[in-house]
């Protein structure tokens, strides 16, 4: 089953020849920056996990033979492409380029195979696979996630699982809510990205629906709690007679309130209980606007006089005040007025805004 995997001669170059002289030498430089360009910039592997040796040796084979690199200038350059500890593991069983160390490999093949001896073995990938065929949606995994973790152990594997597999490991293993719907919508031509972008609008959707769920729950329980829950609440008596209350006594009930909720001020609570005096109310001497009503129905007149003395503290001429929000303007540290000349104005427009500026400072 992993005869392929554990095969040098997979991972065998289009360029086969051995030879390695001056000319070789003189330009690997070269040639070792035109591999790093498909290998991938700072793709160097260190020798963990010990079975991602299968990946690493597959781009090492692809990248050699996009620049039509030979055996004998990949055997002296794979160490560059290397990580500490690995690259000095593997210099040590290299021989040296001038001849003073023989070595214990001396060929790029030789050298695959040491590195597939050193780091993969047939237990350690049969473990792998397992995980591979067991592996499932995990509670808090997106199915994105789920997708992108069976490429990762596909990678341990040795890629021994091809594109179709990986697809049908997806379906079994993501959630249920999302499984239908992607058995359904899978076909061959479709990428697992694909596939599992399905899975994620499926599952996203019954996540929404759970969570709603719970609210209503929480919801419930929380409705059911305060219905036997003893409140203590303030009685007042507004008017002027005293009224005796026995101690135990009920006097009213309790129950929720669906619709808004209105928020009361302490300052409006103390004016109902009388102990501040009451704001001051309308003046009677505001000016009414005069509204013409000639295009208005005769039904909706009344409904108008009231909007209009409902809102008649927008003719009095004050200021407005809004006191829903407070906030503040806050400027950087050090900042400085930004000096401008004033736009220039017509006398009709200067006198205008003098008027508004001494109505508002006055």
């Amino acid at each position: 089953m992993f005869r392929d995997v554990f095969d040098c001669e997979s991972y065998s170059l289009v360029n086969k020849s051995l030879t390695y002289g001056s000319r070789e030498a003189h330009t690997l430089g070269r040639c070792k920056k035109d591999v790093a360009q498909s290998f991938g910039v700072r793709s160097e592997w260190d020798g963990t996990p010990p079975l991602k040796v299968f990946q690493f040796l597959r781009k090492i084979a692809k990248a050699c033979d996009d620049n039509d690199v030979s055996e004998a200038e990949a055997f002296f350059m794979l160490q560059d492409f290397t990580k500490e500890p690995l690259r000095s593991e593997v210099m040590s069983v290299m021989p040296s380029r001038h001849g003073g160390n023989p070595g214990e490999v001396n060929s790029y093949l030789e050298l695959i195979n040491w590195m597939l001896r050193y780091h993969a073995d047939e237990a350690s990938l049969a473990a792998q696979v397992e995980e591979f065929n067991r592996a499932t949606q995990t509670p808090g995994e997106s199915e994105r996630t789920f997708a992108e973790r069976l490429r990762q152990l596909n990678v341990l594997c040795g890629f021994i699982h091809p594109q179709g597999v990986i697809k049908g490991r997806f379906v079994e293993g993501v959630h249920r809510a999302a499984r239908v719907t992607v058995r359904e919508r899978n076909t061959p031509s479709m990428t697992l990205a694909e596939l599992a972008r399905i899975a994620q609008t499926k599952g996203d959707e019954y996540r929404w629906i759970v969570s709603d769920q719970r609210r209503e729950r929480e919801k419930e329980a929380r409705t059911a709690e305060a219905i036997d829950q003893v409140w203590r609440v303030e009685v007042l008596n507004t008017s002027k007679t005293w009224t005796h209350l026995p101690k135990g006594m009920k006097i009213a009930s309790i129950s929720t309130l669906e619709g808004n909720v209105i928020a009361v001020t302490q300052q409006q609570l103390d004016e109902v209980k009388g102990e501040v005096p009451p704001r001051p109310g309308p003046r009677t001497e505001v000016k009414l606007p005069t509204v013409h009503r000639e295009n208005v129905p005769a039904e909706l007149h009344q409904r108008l006089d009231e909007l209009i003395q409902k809102h008649h503290k927008l003719w009095d001429g004050d200021l407005g005040l809004i006191k829903a929000t407070e906030h503040r303007i806050v400027l950087k540290p050090g900042a400085k007025p930004v000096r401008l000349s004033p736009y220039r104005m017509g006398p009709a427009s200067r006198e205008l805004t003098r008027k508004q500026v001494q109505r508002m400072v006055v």
